[in-house]
């Protein structure tokens, strides 16, 4: 039965009316994916000589090794964010006579074969060719390779059980991913050294091949546990059983106290947390925020703030660039009741600008958090989040006008171009580089801190100025409402 099903899957792609119409699209993602595998594959031919040139007093196989937990972690959160399993491939047999358990099987062998878990064998079979296997020998060689494969199958089938946990419930998955970051972290800081104790475990399981068992029962874990999540939400009942719908909008409800813009800033929020796509978004937010990391170690040595202040840009703005680049075509689907209904334009944008300062507010007061690492930062991630509070959201606001195209918000985020134009990238190039661009020209007349006041202090005027610059944005809106209902139609 799941060779059928896994027939009928492949042929449901090469027999797709969306194949044949999309054809030059598909060639050139085609193009596209041979290129990174053939990155992958020269990265892994030549991984030992880069490893040795970095670290040239140290075994390239030990700090491959050292490594391989952040390889891991890394492919982890790819897939979370980037992958698109399956789920949806069942929808039409779950009125058919056929056994549940066949297809829940289905949807998770279907999964392994991704080219997502092509990627990593790339690298790590011509590095164990090259350097593995003549280093400690054909039956380690074997048990490396056959634990790397292992690790990359329970990665698969996490990713799979995080990604629909965070359909049910998105706080705890968002809480032991930030857990997980501040694991990291402690391992960076040295103060755990996980990567230390991975390290010793893979070199143990070179040794005594039995350890690949450990390596079979996680794969087998990752696995049932999947199976079993699949089993209890099969249907949509399932979750609303639980009171989940109740749970996850009732905190919404006390936005209507302030009218009719706290009303439409209620629908927003709803609009992330029901839908698929502009909350995979969002999370990804999340691992940005530990972007800064990178620099703060230069920055206490004194150097790197021009880089430390963009990688604050970065993190602060990211949520509401990427929710702001579809700021309207999020609405593609019922724009035209918008218009038809007595909406006060201006109460429609001031909901969506509100949105705004609330995911700045929100990811600056984050971003504070690194003055106890170094209290130094502290006027960097000032300057940058009212910046961003009085010139950046403005700017989206006006920009998100220009985009024309319809987006269905319900859509996976993996690979999905829907709504992505011209105007997106116009959009993303200012928001990161104008900030750090008025800084690296203002610290060569007045240094790098009174670069930092004239930033927070263009962000204070636009605040101030809220109210004229919203009445623009508004005016803009209304020139461009009707091509954006016509727009939206086409689609």
């Amino acid at each position: 039965m799941i060779k059928d099903l896994l027939q009928h899957g492949w042929k449901s792609q090469v027999r797709s009316s969306f194949w044949q119409r999309s054809l030059a699209v598909n060639i050139l993602l085609g193009l596209f994916v041979v290129y990174l595998m053939l990155n992958f594959l020269a990265l892994g031919f030549f991984l030992d000589v880069i490893l040795a040139e970095a670290f040239p007093d140290e075994d390239p196989f030990t700090l491959f090794n050292g490594f391989l937990l952040y390889t891991i972690l890394a492919g982890l959160a790819f897939r979370f964010f980037m992958q698109n399993f399956p789920v949806l491939d069942i929808q039409n047999y779950l009125l058919l006579p056929i056994p549940k358990r066949h297809l829940f099987h289905y949807l998770l062998i279907k999964s392994v074969f991704n080219v997502v878990n092509l990627m990593p064998l790339l690298f790590i079979v011509p590095f164990a060719g090259k350097v593995v296997f003549p280093q400690e020998g054909s039956t380690s060689g074997w048990v490396w390779v056959a634990l790397l494969l292992a690790i990359v199958l329970f990665n698969n089938f996490l990713a799979f059980y995080l990604k629909r946990q965070f359909t049910a419930h998105p706080l705890a998955v968002i809480g032991s991913l930030a857990g997980l970051a501040g694991l990291i972290l402690l391992d960076v800081k040295e103060v755990l050294p996980l990567s230390g104790y991975f390290a010793s475990a893979v070199g143990y399981v070179i040794a005594h091949p039995v350890g690949l068992v450990l390596g079979a029962l996680l794969v087998l874990g990752a696995y049932f546990l999947t199976y079993g999540f699949l089993r209890r939400y099969t249907y949509l009942d399932a979750l609303e059983g639980q009171g989940q719908t109740a749970r996850s909008t009732q905190g919404f409800a006390a936005l209507e106290r302030f009218g009719k813009v706290g009303a439409y800033l209620q629908l927003e929020l709803k609009q992330i947390w029901r839908n698929k796509r502009p909350k995979t978004m969002l999370a990804l937010s999340i691992v940005i925020l530990f972007y800064p990391f990178l620099a703060i170690d230069d920055f206490n040595q004194g150097e790197g703030m021009g880089m430390l202040l963009f990688m604050f840009v970065l993190a602060i703005v990211f949520p509401m660039a990427t929710y702001g680049q579809f700021l309207i075509s999020w609405d593609s689907h019922y724009f035209s009741l918008i218009l038809a209904r007595r909406v006060s334009f201006r109460e429609y944008l001031e909901g969506k600008y509100y949105l705004f300062i609330l995911l700045t507010t929100l990811t600056t007061t984050l971003c504070l958090l690194y003055g106890f690492s170094n209290r130094d930062a502290l006027p960097i991630v000032l300057a940058a989040g009212l910046f961003n509070l009085g010139v950046t959201v403005y700017f989206v606001l006006f920009m998100a006008t220009y985009n024309t195209r319809p987006v269905d918000p319900t859509k996976s985020a993996m690979m999905n171009w829907e709504g992505i134009g011209a105007s997106q990238f116009v959009l993303l190039l200012p928001v990161f580089l104008l900030p750090w661009g008025l800084y690296a020209v203002s610290s060569t007349l007045v240094g790098s801190f009174g670069a930092l006041a004239i930033l927070g202090g263009v962000g204070l005027v636009g605040i101030a100025l809220r109210g004229w610059m919203l009445s623009l944005i508004r005016r803009q809106f209304e020139k461009r409402k009707y091509i954006l209902a016509s727009s939206f139609k086409q689609k």
